[in-house]
């Protein structure tokens, strides 16, 4: 007799499909963070709770994901989250696709909580519905899964025999105080660790958090709809990851050879519309110079001369083009390390600003560059590691363009994937073969004309070789020959020198870098020592008023590296707007001790105001420097008081004077060469070279004054910091 049967998962259904549908750890705490985005949260803090000292996993290491959004009711906990593939939240966006602050829901298919089972064996739910009076908080332990093997009781346990214990309470962790200060949220806190944790692992993590929205947005790019932060603690405290990293990448993109921005595809009108460096172009798919392009021929236009129609929905996009070679100018030269930081980033896909995994990691080529470089030419595209950048859609527009269950990648379900990946293949093959094709022969013209040099050996060979050369003009050759030799003498030292000096300085920004970390590590103990004894209710002990006077002392030091790490090379920091006179009392306090012990009075006028839009490293050690001659020549004078002065000469322009000695006539040609010092054997002669050069690259210029620019010079040597149209707001 036929009966219906009903299916029965076993309870190992639970980590089977976490290990199925999430790769690894990474993914699965972005996972966690896009529930948190979905449920309208503005904050998300990771927290990595009693991990050792290289985030070593130990016993009572914990994992805790906090949000400020909307949290869940006892009902939803209860009868939802322990629903696996509920169908809630697709129900929710069929409804409503936007959450109330106006962002596309990213989850839809109910599996994000195997994310957590993936991170460890043991998780506490606690939430807080937005106007409850309660807090729901939820254990479960699916540990007994683990040892599951043949034979055990695990092994025949069912899904609903899994126990979770539910309970209600007043709010303890979203009372509206706390890091959060809310009283809506929801926290995870997940314990029995399953990965070996370890700092590369940490910064990894962050780096992919981090890049679910996109890092690279111009000035005048889009809005989104809300702000959205995670923040990584350790034991509490801000491991400041996001500060450091924002600085370095907006600093390198300041280097790029062609800047793309405010770029976006019309299906409608058949273009691209962009800017380029700052320029807009419209570029019609119908156009010849787009025609042309083998990639959009081959996909396009196979076997056909009829004109396209994408299947594809409107999208935007940004990127970013780098010169990788040792003769790139100085404007787009790149050091190691910035190498470094552009190959950690490609070409990102965001969906409603969300990140669709894996697009953009290192190793992923999901627009098959390396594919058309290695089939056609090198130069027929850009290689991965120079360009970074980002594709946009939007789920309204694109709904085509749907995620994988597994979270790897788009569908490739019908024509719409595959004409939106060539489409933008073909916007990046025509950046190559166009605006940076000029950019590269123009700058081939450049290398030759500085070639012409090295054949001045040629032609003296080719004279003397010439019948009957006269003897005044053998001598003349002779001497032309000792002069190039003892030229070459001169830049080989020059450049053995300098070499030296960046060895030097390379192992004081390694020493620095161990000194801060180091640093911050005492002050975090530091600051941890305080909260026990204030824990404990000491804090009417000495031991309290000196854990206090270390807190203290210790936040001074950090404070005052931090200043010296901005001066070095690896250091980057965008361009921003910059107050020039406040920058100036920034360095005058760091010359505080030494001006006091010297009798130096540094004054700056506060009359007058110039904003700059600049590199704050270079001008700071510009400032330095100049700040730094002037103390050191008025501490060669005697018998007279030390002054140095800094003000505004109208709105473009900051004078630093001082009533030294002054510069000698003689020496004023040659101030800003490299390696010419009046400081004698105490000077390196690089200083004013160096900022000098910083400067041209970074919008400002720095002179002596041969006469007083106005009444307020003082006596002694003066230089004026200019900026030019670019760099002055």
């Amino acid at each position: 007799m036929a009966e219906s049967l009903g299916f029965k998962a076993h309870a190992r259904l639970l980590t089977m499909l976490g290990e199925q549908l999430i790769k690894n750890e990474r993914i699965a705490l972005v996972e966690i963070v896009k529930n948190s985005y979905d449920a309208d949260a503005r904050r998300v803090v990771v927290d990595f709770r009693g991990f050792g000292e290289a985030f070593e996993v130990l016993p009572d290491s914990a994992l805790v994901i906090t949000d400020d959004g909307f949290g869940m009711e006892p009902n939803v906990v209860r009868h939802t989250w322990m629903s696996p593939a509920t169908p809630s939240k697709a129900r929710a966006k069929r409804a409503r696709p936007r959450t109330p602050l106006g962002r596309a829901i990213q989850g839809e298919k109910g599996i994000g909580r195997f994310a957590t089972f993936k991170l460890g064996r043991q998780l506490a739910v606690t939430s807080r519905a937005e106007g409850a009076p309660i807090e729901t908080t939820l254990l479960i332990d699916i540990g007994v899964l683990d040892d599951a093997g043949h034979g055990s009781q695990a092994e025949d346990m069912y899904l609903e025999e899994m126990a979770a214990i539910i309970d209600t309470s007043a709010p303890v962790i979203f009372d509206g105080s706390g890091p959060m200060a809310s009283e809506h949220g929801t926290q995870l806190e997940v314990r029995g660790l399953r990965a070996e944790w370890n700092a590369k692992l940490v910064r990894e993590v962050f780096e992919d958090v981090g890049r679910l929205e996109p890092v690279m947005w111009s000035a005048s790019g889009e809005d989104r709809a809300a702000a959205f932060e995670v923040t990584f603690c350790r034991d509490g405290v801000d491991m400041r990851l996001n500060v450091e990293r924002n600085a370095d990448f907006q600093a390198v993109l300041q280097r790029a050879v062609l800047k793309v921005e405010d770029g976006r595809f019309d299906p409608v009108g058949r273009q691209f519309v962009f800017t380029l460096d700052g320029r807009e172009e419209v570029l019609s798919i119908d156009d010849a110079q787009i025609r042309g392009l083998k990639v959009f021929r081959d996909h396009f236009l196979e076997g056909t001369e009829a004109l396209p129609r994408p299947q594809c929905g409107p999208f935007a996009f940004e990127f970013y083009v780098f010169d990788f070679s040792a003769t790139a100018p100085a404007a787009h030269s790149l050091d190691r390390d910035e190498k470094a930081l552009l190959k950690r980033h490609r070409v990102y896909l965001y969906r409603d600003g969300i990140r669709v995994y894996p697009y953009g990691d290192p190793g992923d080529d999901w627009l098959q560059i390396d594919v058309i470089r290695g089939t056609q030419s090198a130069r027929s595209m850009f290689s991965n590691d120079q360009t970074a950048g980002f594709v946009s859609i939007t789920q309204e527009h694109n709904p085509r363009l749907r995620d994988k269950t597994n979270r790897e990648g788009l569908l490739e379900d019908g024509p719409a994937t595959g004409d939106f990946v060539a489409l933008i293949q073909t916007i990046l093959a025509y950046l190559r073969a166009k605006p940076y094709e000029r950019y590269a022969a123009a700058n081939r013209r450049v290398r030759e004309r500085k070639l012409e040099g090295k054949r001045v050996d040629q032609f003296v060979n080719a004279m003397r070789q010439t019948a009957n050369l006269p003897s005044s003009a053998t001598k003349a050759l002779d001497a032309l020959e000792d002069s190039l030799s003892a030229e070459r003498e001169l830049a080989n030292l020059r450049i053995s020198r300098t070499e030296q000096l960046a060895g030097v300085g390379l192992s004081v920004e390694t020493a620095s870098h161990d000194l801060i970390a180091a640093g911050q590590e005492a002050l975090r103990l530091a600051r941890r020592l305080l909260d026990d004894l204030r824990y404990h209710d000491l804090t009417s002990e000495p031991i309290f008023a000196q854990a206090k006077a270390l807190v203290a002392r210790l936040e001074f030091v950090v404070s005052r590296f931090s200043d010296v790490q901005g001066l070095f090379v690896s250091t980057r920091q965008r361009r921003s707007r910059i107050d020039v006179l406040q920058l100036i009392r920034k360095v005058r306090s760091m010359y505080a001790s030494l001006h006091r012990d010297q009798k130096i009075d540094f004054d700056v006028d506060g009359a007058g105001k110039v904003i700059a839009e600049t590199t704050e490293s270079a001008l700071l050690q510009c400032v330095i420097n100049l700040v730094d001659n002037a103390t050191y020549w008025l501490m060669t004078t005697s018998g007279r008081e030390r002054r140095i002065r800094a003000y505004a000469l109208g709105a473009d322009a900051v004078v630093i004077t001082d009533n030294g000695p002054g510069v000698r006539e003689e020496d004023v040609p040659f101030i800003f060469e490299p390696f010419y010092s009046g400081k004698g054997d105490e000077g390196k002669g690089l200083g004013l070279y160096i900022a000098r050069q910083n400067g041209l690259r970074n919008g400002f210029a720095v002179d002596v004054a041969q006469s007083p620019p106005d009444e307020r010079a003082l006596a002694g040597a003066t230089f004026t910091v200019s900026f030019d149209s670019g760099a002055k707001s």
